[in-house]
């Protein structure tokens, strides 16, 4: 007789089923029922958790970069400040970006989904500010607003995420190239500097589902 599975148990394994299905469908492929086959339950099961598709890959989303967030966290303070800064800024396995680049474009159409990747791209500035803040308390770099630097160096790490992996124009060397010279200009930091102290991958590492 199979084992039940408590609420919690099948919620979870509902949304680890979504994540899947977005990464070979994307956001706006996904449908309830194709949730429904891919965990093994009758349609109406899906809507007894999630009222909606909206809501359904809304939470997927969200669930998957709290953890992949917490991952990162976790990793980026057991560096040295330079060191944790250049994991963060360096560019990420494709896996992870082309989740977020599908996200940014299906959020218009799913105000859910919208809310979410709002939420998260707030969360992945407050740990650059941090980072920040870190290197300047180091005294190896200079900020006079931690957040302004923040937003400026994300804008310019999405922008070549898009070029390296949805657009295939650069290539991840010259990515980090790019970004890591924009945070060393920004941020007073010695050419190169960034680049030395690049660790292993830090973030990014897509949570497995």
């Amino acid at each position: 007789m199979a084992e039940r599975k408590t609420s919690d148990e099948r919620r979870d394994e509902i949304v680890r089923a979504t994540l899947r299905l977005v990464a070979t469908k994307g956001f706006a492929g996904v449908t309830l029922r194709d949730v429904a086959a891919e965990v093994g339950v009758v349609h109406g099961l899906i809507r007894h958790y999630f009222a909606s598709r909206d809501e359904l890959v809304a939470a997927a989303f969200d669930d998957a970069v709290t953890r992949e967030l917490a991952s990162d966290r976790a990793q980026l303070d057991g560096l040295e400040p330079l060191a944790a800064l250049a994991g963060w800024l360096s560019a990420t396995p494709e896996h992870h970006y082309r989740v977020w680049i599908d996200a940014w474009s299906e959020a218009p159409r799913t105000p859910a989904l919208a809310a979410a990747l709002d939420r998260h791209h707030r969360d992945c500035e407050r740990i650059l500010i941090d980072l920040i803040e870190r290197v300047v308390d180091a005294g190896i770099a200079t900020s006079v607003d931690p957040a302004a630097d923040a937003r400026m160096l994300t804008a310019v790490a999405d922008g070549v995420a898009v070029q390296h992996h949805a657009m295939d124009i650069i290539g991840v060397d010259e990515a980090d190239t790019i970004v890591l010279g924009a945070a060393e200009q920004r941020l007073g930091l010695a050419p190169g500097s960034l680049a030395r102290a690049h660790p292993a991958p830090a973030r990014g590492q897509w949570a497995a589902v």
